[in-house]
């Protein structure tokens, strides 16, 4: 086979590749995998799939043919850890190539390709996401000292968007064609937005059934598989990537998000980076309270949330930026909306905020000191298990009422991967992983302190004359 006259014609679209023998084994693909291997126009190209629907053989396959039919190719094989790509992918792909057309050097982490000075690079990705920040720094500073072709991840569900964005500016190579090529399990983190939702420009999806592959499986294993339960079938078997399929650990419901979908619109107007969805309405005697979800702005954005005393979310912000910056953004909302009770979160840079902000209406929590044996009041709320269980349950009960009208897309999003977690830093919920919760949780903080009596309570006074009210609540 001329390999370099096979990688001239895919890069030119004159070819689609449907079947290859390799190491004397005849692989024939389904109309799926031919896509995926034969797509050398798209910058990004995603093979989603249920189990054993072949996506890993058609990622190994293209893997290749990118060593094969690119002479001086640098490429990157990535999955969370080395220990990953040692155990779960080398021993098939290996198998794929004739012992002499590589040279496996197990502790540089390397493949070798001698007739065409190829080489692929073992990395594992979690380096990259996890551990402390200086780790995390060093890391990117291996990968950007690389200068590769192209880049290969199986399972992409257990990757942040961060790394895949750092592996794209490493992409670079003087090539025929460069290109990222994954594989993925229909999941709820990032890549569903980039690729399905709202795909980005120069992005392929490919999705896949486990049905696909079924002259290559077992019939009882196939069966097995079926009859397990709808969920699981619509998700593994035939690998349907839809959000109501996707976890059967959601915090709210189905029909809540539905409710949610059908308000859905685009802000008015865009005011100092915030969305403004309804202007302020004193002459309604409207009322309105902040939720604010802070962050340091390095890795988490910050979250503000302004709803009004009708329900509804009026305005919000979201983005990465200092406490500093933070704090102007709160203000400039305090100020526009009638200076209304502040609920920021009081955790961590929480504590930032509230010292930029203390001169301002803060919401105050009622805290027991057991030394002195009182009572005392602290600004901000503080964030443990029992007071996020407390902050959903608040919200699921206004949700019966049908009181929060919420109507950008973001928050609403968020809300469908916000699940039940039992890891200690959720805190008893949070967003699945490789998404964010930052909105809901300032919209959950601004709904805190809210309820129709209360509100009723405060329109009342506000239809007083302000001389009777002076003397009347007193």
């Amino acid at each position: 086979m001329n390999w370099v006259e096979l990688g001239n014609k895919l890069v030119a679209g004159k070819v689609e590749l449907d079947q290859i023998t390799l190491n004397e084994k005849t692989f024939k693909f389904s109309s799926n995998q031919t896509k995926f291997i034969s797509n050398f126009k798209d910058r990004f190209c995603l093979y989603s799939g249920g189990f054993a629907s072949g996506k890993s053989l058609a990622l190994y396959i293209k893997l290749i043919l990118f060593c094969k039919c690119f002479h001086n190719n640098r490429v990157i094989l990535g999955r969370r850890t080395l220990q990953d790509i040692n155990r779960s992918i080398l021993p098939e792909f290996l198998e794929l190539m004739p012992p002499s057309w590589y040279r496996h050097r197990v502790k540089d982490a390397t493949i070798n390709f001698p007739d065409t000075k190829s080489q692929i690079i073992l990395f594992g990705l979690d380096a990259l996401q996890q551990g402390s920040m200086a780790d995390i720094k060093k890391s990117q500073q291996q990968l950007k000292s690389m200068n590769i072709g192209a880049f290969f991840i199986d399972q992409l569900e257990e990757i942040e968007f961060e790394v895949f964005n750092v592996l794209d500016t490493r992409m670079r190579r003087m090539m025929p064609y460069c290109q990222g090529d994954m594989t993925t399990n229909p999941a709820n983190f990032w890549a569903y937005d980039y690729f399905k939702a709202n795909p980005r420009k120069g992005t392929c999806l490919i999705e896949g059934s486990m049905l696909d592959n079924k002259e290559n499986l077992p019939p009882e294993y196939l069966q097995a598989q079926l009859d397990k339960d709808e969920r699981f079938v619509k998700r593994y078997v035939y690998g349907q990537w839809t959000p109501d399929v996707l976890t059967d650990k959601a915090v709210f419901a189905p029909e809540q998000i539905d409710w949610f979908e059908k308000m859905k619109r685009q802000p008015i107007k865009t005011e100092e980076g915030c969305e403004i969805y309804e202007d302020v309405k004193l002459e309604q005697r409207e009322t309105y309270q902040m939720g604010v979800d802070p962050s340091e702005g390095s890795v988490d954005p910050s979250s503000i949330s302004i709803i009004s005393s009708g329900g509804k979310k009026v305005a919000k912000f979201n983005g990465k930026i200092p406490i500093p910056a933070l704090i102007e953004k709160v203000k400039f909302l305090y100020y526009k909306y009638s200076r209304p009770l502040i609920i920021p979160e009081s955790n961590a840079a929480g504590a930032a905020l509230i010292e930029g902000i203390k001169d301002l209406r803060i919401y105050k929590r009622k805290q027991f000191e057991y030394r002195e044996k009182k009572e005392t009041e602290k600004l901000g709320f503080n964030t443990n298990y029992q007071s996020k269980q407390a902050l959903i349950s608040h919200f699921q009960e206004l949700l019966r009422k049908r009181v929060p009208k919420i109507y950008d897309d973001k928050t609403i999003q968020e809300l469908k991967v916000f699940i039940w977690s039992d890891q200690a830093r959720q805190k008893g919920a949070g967003a699945q992983r490789g998404f964010h919760d930052d909105d809901v949780m300032s919209t959950l903080l601004a709904f805190w302190d809210y309820s129709p009596q209360k509100i009723q309570a405060v329109r009342a006074k506000r239809s007083i004359p302000p001389i009777k009210r002076r003397y009347q609540y007193l």
